[in-house]
């Protein structure tokens, strides 16, 4: 899916008259990571009013999509904060179609995100960026222990609070045999809340194998 520039108005803070603009509807991260990093920094869909000159971002709505990630934000604008059930209700309706038509090949199977204005998905992006120094670090300190390391799927580790990249047990296929193999990372003296939370999920009796990649 590529990224996608519409033209529109926009309305200045200080009152100015609305001029035209062009700003970005839809961001496919892995393939723009230029708009990536704009998003992260602040600077997407930041615009200048011509007459007096003041920075400001453009407050519409828009969809981030990052498919490496598993990673699909509705940004709903500022202004609409209020409109938020009604927002949801239409964000799983063009959910599905984006599901079902745009991105059928990647048969999505999580659900999206959705959050209110620039800020608020710069601060999703900046979290994601702590998690995955984080899950580099626990799987350079397995490795270093002489352990395999495996992906986990991006939605699944989001969801639980688990790293992306945890310790693999060899020849065991348990989930408790995951907990222990972490459990030898964490007392080599890896502080890692994030796979910390691994070790209990894996470590509870029922528990599942972990979803990787």
């Amino acid at each position: 899916m590529k990224s996608i520039k519409n033209q529109g108005s926009a309305c200045c803070p200080n009152q100015c008259e609305p001029f035209e603009i062009d700003y970005w509807s839809l961001i496919s991260a892995d393939q723009d990571p230029d708009l990536k990093s704009a998003a992260l920094g602040g600077e997407l869909n930041l615009v200048q009013c011509p007459e007096c000159g003041a920075f400001f971002h453009h407050d519409g709505d828009l969809i981030y999509f990052d498919a490496p990630a598993e990673l699909l934000v509705f940004v709903f604008s500022q202004k609409d904060r209020e409109k938020e059930p009604e927002l949801l209700k239409r964000m799983q309706e063009d959910y599905k179609i984006i599901k079902n038509t745009l991105l059928k090949q990647l048969h999505m199977d999580y659900p999206p995100v959705s959050v209110f204005g620039l800020e608020a998905l710069k601060n999703l992006l900046q979290e994601e960026e702590l998690i995955s120094f984080e899950s580099e670090a626990v799987a350079a300190s397995a490795a270093a222990q002489g352990f395999g390391v495996v992906r986990l799927k991006p939605s699944y580790a989001r969801e639980h609070h688990f790293p992306y990249y945890v310790p693999a047990p060899a020849g065991v296929n348990e989930a408790n045999s995951y907990a222990v193999v972490a459990s030898k990372v964490l007392r080599a003296g890896l502080k890692s809340k994030l796979l910390r939370n691994f070790v209990d999920y894996m470590s509870q009796e029922g528990a599942q194998l972990p979803l990787t990649l």
